[in-house]
């Protein structure tokens, strides 16, 4: 089953702050979503206590989004949904797992500020 919508969306604050980092560094925003998604997922914050953005701003498409990995992060949203027996709209979980990890992303002003975060 596929639990990936066909295009997440980002707050605007993420898509700043994602902006802010491919301006200074490169990486693109479906990088830092990514990577966003991932933090949150490792905090395992129950779905409840996830952050919420207060407006959206920039979407993605699922393949631009996910890309050759969206096996993997459509598998780790199924564990997570499992393990929090989460039955609301998966695109809003997405879109609060990316508001959570950007929090947990910090300041990146230069590319040793990546290793941070592994």
């Amino acid at each position: 089953m596929n639990y990936l919508p066909n295009e997440i969306t980002l707050s605007i604050k993420a898509t700043h702050k994602f902006s802010y980092v491919k301006s200074k560094i490169g990486v693109t925003p479906n990088i830092m979503a990514r990577v966003a998604i991932l933090k949150a997922l490792e905090s395992n914050i129950a779905p409840q206590l996830l952050e919420t953005p207060e407006s959206l701003g920039q979407k993605i498409p699922k393949d631009i989004a996910f890309g050759e990995y969206t096996d993997i992060f459509n598998f780790a949203i199924k564990q997570y949904i499992d393990t929090h027996s989460y039955s609301g709209d998966v695109k809003t979980l997405i879109s609060n797992l990316i508001e959570t990890g950007v929090y947990k992303i910090g300041n990146i002003k230069k590319p040793q500020d990546l290793e941070s975060l592994f």
